[in-house]
């Protein structure tokens, strides 16, 4: 009996990307300033982020923590 789904038909619905609030990024982006350095990575480990989502997120001309 043939089967009538064409081939390679991957029945897996498609993953949806994650949509984060303003409130979240404001949140993440002061836990990960104020956190000591070697725990920086635990931060976005725990949030499954990357170091480019903090950059994108934090606010035009705010100078990131190893500026003076």
């Amino acid at each position: 009996m043939p089967s009538t789904e064409p081939v390679g038909f991957d029945p897996a619905p498609r993953p949806k990307r994650r949509t984060f609030t303003s409130e979240y990024k404001l949140r993440i982006v002061a836990e990960y300033d104020s956190a000591p350095r070697n725990e920086k990575g635990a931060v976005l480990r725990r949030e499954r982020l990357y170091h480019s989502h903090v950059k994108e997120w934090r606010p035009p001309g705010t100078p990131g923590p190893w500026k003076t």
